[in-house]
């Protein structure tokens, strides 16, 4: 909470009752403070926020289950609750209060505290042990792909190296995020790029940072659905998704590419793509993590 300094040496005290009066009314303000705090949880994790249009919490089920889980809203006399996630359906929470999430995984609790403003999705994680992760959007009409996560710098730079991108090259980032793949393939190659986003905060953020970089002639950010965009001209494709995302958006990448085509993926293959694989690269970031890089030829 921020120090109030109040100042009364020119106040007159004249009468002294209403001088009492402004003591206690001054007092009652600084020790009220700021808006009730939530209360902490006890073994609990923090979901970081991506900022959003409206300050309504959505919980998604990206898995092959129902999902059980519990909630509380973070303030006193809060809502709570037991609540049902049938496959693919989206839960909202409208409010400006944070959310206490409970569920249990093999025997396990685990404890969430989202915040307003985020969009969330219940997800297998790299064990295919069920967890709750950020999630990009929270639309029940379009397909969520992938919770957003930036790709580290010097995976982009090594993603962009092997694309082998020149002046005449079109790419397209699938999940485009905070828009690095695209500006750096537009400031380093000079290629157009077009990046795909469905967080219209990100979208912003995007063009912003593109104009910063002087590269907003040569770069596109559209708010689509990417298993429904028209990918045709594209000579390069980047995504960071996941296995199953992957599996989803092949038979769309087969219908929209041309022969040709470079297409690379962080981290996640693509199944039954093996004969199209040309290189692979395993790399570490700077904080020491490993990363994949999966270069295909269409």
């Amino acid at each position: 909470m921020k120090k109030l300094i109040v100042r009364l040496k020119n106040v007159p005290c004249v009468p002294n009752l209403f001088c009492v009066f402004i003591l206690l009314f001054l007092s009652v303000q600084i020790f009220q403070g700021s808006p009730e705090s939530s209360p902490n949880l006890s073994d609990s994790r923090s979901i970081p926020t991506t900022a959003q249009e409206k300050k309504e919490i959505t919980i998604r089920n990206v898995t092959k289950e129902t999902v059980y889980y519990s909630f509380q809203e973070a303030r006193s006399n809060g809502e709570s609750g037991e609540r049902k996630l049938a496959r693919g359906e989206v839960h909202r929470y409208s409010g400006d209060v944070p959310l206490d999430i409970t569920f249990v995984r093999g025997g396990e609790k685990l404890e969430y505290r989202i915040r307003p403003g985020s969009a969330n999705s219940f997800r297998y994680d790299e064990n295919k042990k069920l967890d709750l992760f950020l999630g990009s959007h929270g639309r029940a009409d379009v397909v969520d792909l992938a919770p957003y996560v930036a790709t580290p710098m010097t995976v982009v730079d090594k993603m962009l190296e092997m694309a082998d991108l020149d002046k005449d090259d079109i790419l397209y980032d699938i999940g485009s995020g905070d828009g690095r793949i695209v500006i750096g393939a537009a400031k380093k190659y000079g290629a157009r790029a077009v990046g795909l986003e469905l967080d219209p905060q990100l979208i912003k953020e995007s063009k912003a940072d593109a104009k910063a970089a002087g590269v907003e002639a040569l770069t596109e950010f559209r708010m689509e659905d990417a298993t429904k965009s028209n990918l045709s001209e594209a000579t390069v494709v980047t995504m960071y998704l996941l296995i199953e995302s992957n599996e989803l958006m092949r038979p769309h990448l087969e219908r929209q590419l041309k022969i040709g085509v470079y297409v690379l993926t962080h981290n996640y293959a693509i199944e039954r793509w093996e004969n199209k694989l040309i290189d692979y690269v395993s790399l570490k970031d700077d904080d020491g993590k490993d990363h994949s890089i999966y270069l295909y030829r269409r």
